[in-house]
């Protein structure tokens, strides 16, 4: 009799250990939350180089402002909320850090539904030389485009690194040559919505932006798509802008 209620608990055992893996696995995946898919082909598409290179782009990065951490590539996700019937989306992302060494230039899918913004999975070989940076020092683009050559005309979709702040602020790292940097968002009708401030980083430019613009985002506006202007003004005065859609949550 005792033999059998030994044989009995070892049965038992292997399944109950079973199923709290299983429930520990569940919590696991509940924890990390929703995240995009790796469309590339044939994958993760990056690079880092041991000298800075220079980034042509007028807008390297737009994100919401956030909390300055490090190890920030293990948590990037994107500012983009679904309903369950929704389409699938392809989007392209962009990641680079301010100094230039490190790029990425990505195609992701978001599928399904999403009540908060979902990780963007970055399958990087360089780890250990991403893990100095911090959150001030890496910028997210992310365009709404079938391919990672289409810019031109699409929407953009800003980044969240090492946080989103309560109160949603946009931040666009703009990368020109002038001194005289203005930004703005204004509504599908040009009227104006919020104005932002334009200025230079602290300990002077980088090699991937010369100005951080930061514009407020009313609540009113969450969910919406938006545009944001950006100005500059030469020395002769002359006053150019261009203009992104973008939608903001």
């Amino acid at each position: 009799m005792i033999f059998e209620r030994k044989r009995c608990v070892s049965r038992f055992f292997p399944i109950f250990f079973a199923v709290l893996s299983l429930h520990a696995g569940s919590v696991r995946a509940e924890e990390q939350g929703p995240s995009l898919e790796l469309a590339n082909a044939p994958g993760f598409t990056e690079r880092y180089a041991g000298n800075t290179q220079v980034n042509g782009q007028f807008i390297s990065g737009l994100a919401y402002a956030g909390k300055t951490t490090s190890g920030v590539f293990s948590d990037l996700r994107i500012g983009l909320l679904r309903d369950v019937a929704a389409a699938p989306s392809m989007l392209c992302i962009r990641v680079v850090t301010d100094d230039g060494r490190y790029w990425a230039a990505n195609m992701y899918r978001a599928n399904g539904a999403f009540d908060v913004p979902p990780k963007v999975p970055i399958s990087t070989k360089y780890a250990e030389q991403l893990d100095m940076y911090g959150a001030d020092s890496v910028l997210m683009l992310a365009t709404l485009a079938g391919n990672c050559n289409e810019a031109i005309g699409k929407v953009y979709v800003p980044g969240i690194i090492g946080g989103k702040s309560p109160e949603p602020m946009l931040v666009a790292y703009v990368n020109v040559s002038q001194s005289k940097v203005l930004a703005s968002l204004q509504a599908e009708d040009k009227s104006l919505v919020e104005k932002g401030k334009c200025r230079k980083p602290t300990g002077g430019p980088r090699v991937t932006y010369s100005h951080v613009c930061e514009i407020p985002v009313p609540g009113s506006m969450r969910g919406k798509r938006v545009e944001l202007v950006v100005g500059v003004k030469g020395l002769t005065g002359k006053a150019t802008e261009q203009r992104y859609a973008v939608h903001v949550e």
